[in-house]
């Protein structure tokens, strides 16, 4: 059980930067390239460091600021500079973990080459795991947050080291400014302090040390200061009731926030919990991973024992938090044990690397000893290398440009005079981002942007449009839920527009749905006597038929609009789903009638010679190549693909100056 006081080498510092700089070079490469639905609330993350507003619980003031500063960046907009940030963080997060981990390692495991390249692989299995990757290519806290766990472990590892005041201060500043990346890092205070004892226990005697802890801590807090002085920025409804106007709303909003999912599991359910866990660091680091992790909690316990409490310390506490977290994205809350586990995993590799020279030099054969080492590290490099190759295609965001193309046809279509509904607050910032960044449409109302309690007077005489279910089909009282009596119940929803669908299980489901609804009080003109299709097809799909369809225009820019009318002949009554797509591109998805068949049946009445007429636009990804394309359709269970028309897409317009150039900004 050393201490560590061997600084780094200048070596580690280049190996840290070129492996930053390959983290950056990936993520940039698969950056999302605006707004996204991964995250639920990464579109209001990525609008409210330019506005230097408040965010949902538990507020994120430093993730607010270090956006601001990405978002002062000459390109891109505004979404792009903060899914940048994340990018950033990432990568430095990535160099961090090779310097934590370079200093921690024992130099009696093995030789210098070999503890590099265990702290070099197990960092690029961190770097390039799915969960972290995915993370670091969007407007997200949690590449941040582990950037600033890195800084704090690393300034607590210098002060080891040098034992002075001033570093004392800097590891308690760090600690309370990472905060503000995220609050559940308070949990790793035990492990700290624990740490900090077996370090030096005369810590307790030396009060100059806990002022400076207590001095440093206490500025990173202040932070929070920003929660009342922006309150008055919030317009979500859930937010808005724990607002953090005075001490009892900072704390409700702060370490009070969401208590109806924490411990939301009783005792009993705390082993099926755990398994849940495993598989999650098994989808990471796969079983090898686990193994490897296994190996090097041993080894830390041996070799380096102060170190094995405080890791494993801050690794307990925050699995037994989040086990008992009841999300839907809980894969996203384990990145900090991921990445302690990624400092295990270096310890097993280094002690197996480790072994294996060691059997290399008893062999006494000098080819051999000169030889092993360096075969043994360029294998082991390959291995960090594996999750990049495997992980490349479920991580690539880059054509992820499905929200922005779909908002930018939605302000272009929109007539004067109209009222756009969404879903309110943190749930709404998909169409926030444009008027509130670049002012766009100034004469669209949006009733949920000032306020979550609109009320219904003030959609009088204005045009209705929606860009999510309303009536019957919208949720009641959840996150981003419209008032009740805000719209009649009785309203119709058509379709005027239709985004690329976002590709996610359950094609017919709301969720990565992209729709423009016009609201009316008169049924659409859904059905039809005859019809005069100018393209004849007479195309029968199961139990329908696609008697023929208007198209136009026949040439469209990518990220543009098509006016596509279906006309379908119906021999059996059912709900049918049917799907359209470009070569291997789904662009949508929906229910012939979009829904209304069933109501309109029963209110105007469907003839069993009618014949159902679908009007509406539908988007072509801005990610569409150049050139003719067929237009495929087919019917969701058990049908065949078939062309139904060639459409010319150009790309004269690259999408970032189209959507600036939409939203107002040239």
């Amino acid at each position: 059980m050393e201490e560590n006081k061997r600084p780094l080498d200048s070596i580690d510092y280049w190996f840290a930067l070129a492996l930053t700089v390959l983290a950056l070079f990936v993520y940039v490469q698969t950056l999302t390239p605006s707004l996204s639905y991964l995250s639920p609330d990464g579109n209001e993350l990525a609008t409210i460091p330019y506005l230097l507003g408040l965010a949902h619980s538990p507020g994120y003031p430093v993730y607010t600021w270090l956006g601001k500063v990405f978002t002062l960046l000459p390109f891109g907009d505004i979404a792009h500079r903060v899914n940048l940030m994340s990018a950033v963080m990432g990568a430095l997060s990535t160099g961090g973990l090779y310097l934590l981990i370079t200093i921690s390692l024992n130099p009696r495991v093995s030789s210098p080459l070999l503890r590099r390249v265990a702290a070099l692989t197990s960092a690029m299995l961190f770097a390039f795991s799915l969960t972290f990757w995915s993370q670091s290519v969007i407007a997200e806290v949690y590449a941040p947050n582990i950037a600033f766990i890195a800084l704090t472990l690393l300034a607590l590892l210098y002060w080891e080291r040098t034992r002075r005041d001033r570093d004392f201060f800097l590891f308690a500043l760090a600690f309370g400014l990472s905060l503000g990346t995220h609050i559940s890092n308070l949990g790793f205070a035990p492990a700290f302090v624990v740490f900090i004892l077996l370090v030096d226990p005369s810590t307790l005697k030396r009060p100059r040390w806990w002022l400076a802890a207590i001095a440093g801590f206490g500025i990173g807090i202040l932070q929070f200061l920003w929660l009342p002085l922006r309150a008055d920025t919030l317009n979500d409804r859930i937010m808005l009731e724990r607002a953090p106007v005075t001490i009892m709303g900072m704390y409700r909003y702060t370490l009070g926030a969401f208590s109806q999912i924490k411990f939301a599991f009783p005792i009993e359910e705390l082993p099926l919990r755990l398994v849940l866990y495993m598989d999650l660091i098994r989808n990471e680091f796969s079983l090898s991973g686990i193994l490897f992790g296994l190996a090097g909690l041993f080894s830390l316990l041996f070799r380096r024992t102060k170190y094995y409490f405080l890791l494993v310390l801050m690794y307990l506490v925050h699995v037994w938090f989040f086990i008992q977290y009841r999300v839907f994205d809980l894969q996203v809350f384990f990145l900090a044990a991921h990445f302690l586990w990624a400092i295990f995993i270096a310890f097993g590799i280094a002690e197996l690397l480790g072994a294996l020279e060691r059997l290399a030099i008893r062999s006494r054969n000098r080819l051999a000893t000169r030889v092993i080492p360096f075969t043994l590290a360029a294998l082991t490099l390959l291995i960090g290398l594996i999750p990049l190759a495997r992980n490349w295609y479920q991580s690539d965001r880059s054509d992820d440009v499905a929200v922005n193309d779909f908002y930018a046809n939605v302000w272009e279509i929109l007539p004067e005079n109209s009222a756009l509904i969404t879903r309110g607050g943190v749930m709404g910032y998909d169409a926030f981002y444009w008027p509130l960044i670049y002012n766009t449409r100034p004469d669209v109302y949006l009733p949920t942007l000032p306020t979550p309690f609109p009320v219904s007077t003030t959609l009088d005489g204005l045009d209705l449009y929606s860009a999510t279910p309303v009536g019957d089909n919208q949720k009641v009282m959840g996150p981003g839920s419209l008032p009740p009596n805000l719209l009649p119940k009785d309203l119709w929803q058509v379709p005027v527009l239709i985004g690329a669908h976002q590709n996610q299980p359950g094609l017919l489901s709301q969720r990565g749905r992209l729709v423009l609804y016009h609201l009316t009080e008169e049924p659409p003109d859904l059905v039809v006597n005859t019809a005069s299709p100018t393209t004849l097809l007479n195309l029968k799909l199961g139990d329908v038929t696609l008697l023929g369809i208007d198209l136009e225009p026949e040439s469209v820019e990518s990220g543009g609009r098509i006016h596509l009318t279906l006309y379908w002949k119906i021999l059996r009554p059912d709900r049918y789903g049917v799907e359209l797509s470009i070569g291997d591109s789904i662009l949508e998805a929906h229910e012939l009638g979009f829904g209304n068949l069933a109501r309109y049946h029963k209110e105007v009445g469907i003839s069993m010679d009618s014949v159902i007429v679908e009007d509406y636009w539908l988007v072509l990804p801005s990610t569409t190549p150049a050139g003719t394309h067929d237009l495929n359709i087919r019917l969701l269970i058990g049908g065949e693909t078939s062309p139904i028309a060639e459409i010319i897409v150009l790309d004269e317009e690259k999408d970032m100056e189209r959507w600036l150039k939409i939203a107002g900004e040239s």
